[in-house]
């Protein structure tokens, strides 16, 4: 994140205005939130795959953003959660241990355990009450086979008094349920080493959706008024006026072709959640899922990804539920004579 520089941040956090916090704060929730949903897909895809060093760094560095912002922001809940899990990483990052299934869920219920705590934040309730240790303990015990070697302040992880809203949560899958096989997902991430291509934050501008709409409603009401001078420069005798009849038809139709397309999403925004919830459905299932995408750069307008993000996720949902059986069935089904 760009306003992260220094490793004392507390002096001139101080010296910012009202508004200057509301702006940070406001930016670390939103890019906290694009994170997660990053994270979601990283850890499917390295459990796949645990010697992809660089995901591996990748995911690191932005759990390592997380943990840092909140020391910065003032959230010690936070700040101990993410450092946890940050510990985590750098063990396998340094090659003493390897991702397994169960680092995997405990790593998913961070994320989670995060997720709930921003949003608690967003809602202006603090931190949230809930009580982070067990989970903790977890990220600990998975990753060195036993209670944690590095203290967690207490008052860190003490429950506080502020209610948070509760928020839904993916319940952990039996740690014994099988693999599943390798996870399409291609996200292209560039090595510690390697040249850095502009990050999102320095070549995109986020807009309301709200301003969006008025714009194309606006340029909507600048269409027809088009179309009413086209028609009046049609028996006009002017030829001055019929070019520049011409000229704003062309810059009409060109204007409006351009809000469209700031309209148009990828189909893959609709994925983003979908091989963290494969995932965790084959693994309370007992069954073996493999998730494949095409087609992921094709666009449709906003109000239609809108529209079928969750009867897409109910159908995948059914999909691994009900239309496919577990091994043993399938070991039966091929074995039995027809």
């Amino acid at each position: 994140m760009g306003f992260l520089s220094g490793s004392h941040p507390a002096a001139p956090y101080a010296a910012m205005t009202a508004s200057d916090d509301d702006e940070v704060l406001r930016e670390f929730l939103l890019e906290s939130s694009e994170n997660l949903t990053q994270l979601d897909r990283d850890f499917v895809a390295l459990e796949q795959d645990p010697r992809d060093h660089e995901r591996l760094s990748a995911i690191f560095r932005c759990v390592h953003t997380i943990k840092v912002t909140a020391g910065f922001l003032g959230f010690p809940q936070l700040e101990a959660l993410t450092h946890r899990g940050e510990s985590l990483l750098a063990r396998m990052r340094d090659g003493k241990i390897v991702l397994d299934g169960a680092m995997t869920s405990a790593l998913l219920a961070m994320v989670d355990a995060v997720r709930k705590v921003l949003a608690s934040v967003e809602a202006g309730a603090g931190e949230g009450n809930d009580d982070h240790t067990e989970l903790v303990r977890e990220l600990a015990r998975v990753g060195v086979g036993g209670e944690a070697t590095e203290p967690v302040a207490a008052a860190a992880l003490a429950r506080p008094a502020v209610a948070a809203p509760t928020a839904p949560a993916v319940s952990a899958s039996p740690a014994a349920a099988p693999r599943s096989p390798p996870v399409a997902v291609a996200v292209a991430i560039p090595g510690d080493g390697a040249p850095r291509a502009p990050s999102v934050a320095d070549s995109t501008v986020r807009v309301d959706v709200v301003l969006l709409d008025r714009v194309m409603n606006l340029v909507g009401e600048l269409v027809l008024a088009r179309n009413q001078i086209i028609q009046f420069g049609a028996t006009a005798k002017d030829p001055a006026f019929a070019k520049a009849a011409q000229r704003l038809n062309l810059l009409t139709t060109e204007l409006q072709e351009g809000v469209m397309k700031t309209r148009m999403q990828p189909i893959e925004n609709v994925w983003g959640k979908f091989p963290r919830l494969v995932r965790d459905l084959s693994r309370a299932c007992g069954k073996l899922v493999e998730l494949e995408f095409d087609g992921a750069s094709t666009e449709l307008d906003r109000t239609i990804i809108e529209a079928i993000r969750d009867p897409l996720t109910h159908a995948v949902r059914n999909a691994v539920d009900h239309g496919i059986e577990t091994p043993e069935k399938r070991r039966l089904a091929t074995s039995s004579p027809r």
